[in-house]
């Protein structure tokens, strides 16, 4: 991607690009995969060297480059379940309180013990805010409806 800005730069200070679309001009799905960096060396050459001439490729490039900045990466999964450690663990310890039986207190106190340390976690505490808030507009919702429907 250096080379793309160097050849930016150089093209700008030139003043020589064409802001035409050409027969030559790699398609839309070749110049995604040079951003992907998933075409082969040879690709990767040719859309340079057509890049260094033609601004319409080289304008068509730098704008999906921008468009890219604005979306997240893709999510880790590993990341994610390590963020809802607490709440997984809650769960798990819940079910396991069914399932053996002769260790049912301990587990649905466990249980209790990992869903308060999610609720008290920052991404907890955001979690039910948002439920709570959820089920509070549900239910002014539901009694406006009631409003309308009921006899004066």
């Amino acid at each position: 991607m250096e080379k793309l800005e160097k050849m930016i730069k150089e093209g700008l200070n030139k003043g020589s690009f064409d802001f035409k679309k050409t027969p030559s001009c790699p398609s839309d799905l070749e110049l995604g995969k040079y951003l992907d960096k998933s075409v082969s060396v040879s690709q990767k050459d040719r859309i340079e060297r057509h890049l260094a001439d033609c601004g319409y490729c080289l304008d068509l490039l730098v704008t999906a480059k921008e468009a890219l900045k604005d979306f997240p990466k893709k999510p880790n999964v590993l990341q994610a379940l390590k963020q809802q450690k607490w709440f997984i663990l809650s769960m798990l310890s819940l079910g396991m309180s069914f399932f053996i039986k002769r260790y049912f207190f301990q587990f649905l106190t466990l249980s209790l013990i990992f869903g308060l340390k999610w609720a008290l976690s920052a991404e907890g505490s955001r979690n039910l805010v948002m439920i709570f808030r959820g089920l509070g507009r549900k239910d002014t919702a539901d009694s406006e409806k009631e409003k309308i429907f009921a006899r004066k």
